[in-house]
C-alpha cells in the first residue's frame, strides 16, 4: 500500500469512526463531564481525520522512500493514538488511555519532527 493510500484510508476510517461518536457525545448532553469527555473524541478524531486527509493530498510533493513511508505510518499510529486514547478514557479506562496516550507521544514526536524535515529532503 503506497503512503498516499495509507494516509487516505486511515483518514477515511477515523473520519467514520469519529462521526459515529459524535451521536454518543449527543446521547451524553445531559451529563456536563460525559459530554466533555466524548466531545474530545469526537472533535480531536474529526481534527486528527482531516489531518491525515490533507497529508494524503499532499504527499506526493514529498521524495518517495523508505523514510516517508515510515514518516506516514508514524504520522497514522500517532494520529489513532490520539483519537484512541480519549476514547479509552470516555469508556472509563483511565490507565488504558494514559499508556496508549504515552506511546502516541513516543511516536509522535520523531514523526512530527520530521515531517517538515522530509519537505527539505
Amino acid at each position: 500500500m503506497s503512503s498516499e493510500r495509507l494516509l487516505f484510508v486511515a483518514g477515511i476510517v477515523l473520519l467514520a469512526a469519529s462521526a459515529l461518536l459524535g451521536f454518543v457525545q449527543y446521547a451524553q448532553r445531559e451529563r456536563p463531564r460525559a459530554f466533555a469527555l466524548w466531545r474530545v473524541v469526537h472533535s480531536g478524531g474529526t481534527a486528527g481525520a482531516v489531518q491525515l486527509l490533507v497529508l494524503a493530498a499532499v504527499w506526493d510533493r514529498f521524495a518517495q522512500s523508505q523514510a516517508t513511508t515510515l514518516l506516514a505510518i508514524g504520522i497514522v499510529a500517532a494520529t489513532y493514538a490520539f483519537f484512541l486514547g480519549p476514547l479509552a478514557r470516555a469508556l472509563n479506562r483511565p490507565r488504558l488511555a494514559g499508556a496508549i496516550l504515552s506511546a502516541g507521544g513516543i511516536i509522535a514526536l520523531p514523526a512530527y519532527v520530521g515531517l517538515p524535515l522530509a519537505l527539505l529532503v
